[in-house]
């Protein structure tokens, strides 16, 4: 967030009076110390100013994510997810289910590179529709193939909506396509209205059915800061006490909160410290110390659980 706050400030250009007006008013949150989203957050932004938020954001993650993509195909690329959808998919189990909030493809890649499918709510192909209600079933010869649903509550960089209102996925490239507006859900005060509409509405019912019936839930540099992703989450925990393991470089205080007195009594959570890894239990809510090991990192944790 910090990366994006910078680009925002400086390539974003308001025009006009309502525009310059919220924008330095973002702009000296910031100042202030505020994080991009508490930024945004505090001020009601025009919907032109949004607009030019949404495209900035595009281009920037964009730029990134495309040169993972590079990374990935020529092999030059680790990602832990991989590793461990390969060791969960050692099993009778079918159906994986990934819920996130961010709008790069780096769950994609992952599941690609582990080859295994993914379906983020779209028919296959290159310009891709909305995938219906009844879904896609995906098969490996005769069988029903290993599938992982990703749940892509904000949005994703390659989703898009035309000037006609048609809803599409089309391959990334550097540019915007003419014509079509990213469909990326951005920190601000219109971030929970624009959720109401599709495809982000059926994104959020997908991950709230799999949360929802969840048998356990492993977190990955989550702040648990997201209503669209909290209320299931700490309902499941609260209903079925289902086992937890949150992994973070630094554990938020949201985090421990929800640890304290939302995740039930089967949980684990790890975080960096200065001698090792912090370890938090229901057993013991302050943290021990495992020292000489990151757990805490997703590779790290594998080769611990694999």
């Amino acid at each position: 967030m910090m990366a994006l706050a910078d680009e925002l400030k400086n390539t974003l250009t308001a025009e006009g009076c309502e525009e310059q007006e919220a924008w330095n008013r973002i702009l000296a949150d910031l100042a202030n110390g505020d994080g991009l989203e508490e930024a945004l957050g505090k001020t009601n932004v025009p919907s032109s100013l949004i607009q030019k938020i949404v495209e900035r954001t595009w281009l920037t993650i964009t730029a990134d994510d495309l040169a993972l993509l590079q990374r990935a195909a020529l092999g030059e690329e680790a990602f832990p997810l991989s590793e461990f959808i390969r060791g969960l998919f050692r099993s009778t189990n079918n159906t994986l289910h990934l819920v996130t909030p961010n709008y790069d493809r780096v769950a994609e890649y992952a599941v690609d590179v582990a080859d295994h499918f993914h379906g983020t709510g779209f028919v296959p192909g290159l310009i891709r529709r909305r995938e219906g209600a009844d879904g896609i079933t995906f098969r490996r010869g005769n069988h029903p193939a290993r599938v992982v649903r990703i749940w892509k509550v904000h949005g994703s960089l390659d989703w898009f909506q035309g000037k006609q209102g048609q809803i599409v996925s089309l391959p990334l490239s550097r540019e915007l396509p003419a014509e079509f507006s990213p469909m990326i859900v951005t920190p601000g005060v219109s971030k929970y209205e624009r959720t109401h509409d599709e495809p982000f509405r059926s994104a959020i019912q997908g991950a709230d059915l799999a949360l929802g019936t969840a048998n356990s839930v492993l977190c990955i540099g989550y702040g648990f800061r997201d209503r669209h992703i909290q209320p299931k989450l700490v309902e499941r925990c609260r209903q079925k006490n289902v086992p937890l393991v949150v992994l973070a470089r630094t554990l938020t205080d949201e985090t421990k909160e929800f640890l304290r007195t939302s995740a039930g009594t089967s949980y684990l959570a790890l975080e960096s410290c200065e001698d090792g890894t912090r370890a938090y239990t229901y057993e013991i809510p302050n943290g021990a110390v495992i020292e000489n090991c990151e757990f805490w990192s997703f590779a790290k944790f594998n080769d611990l659980v694999l």
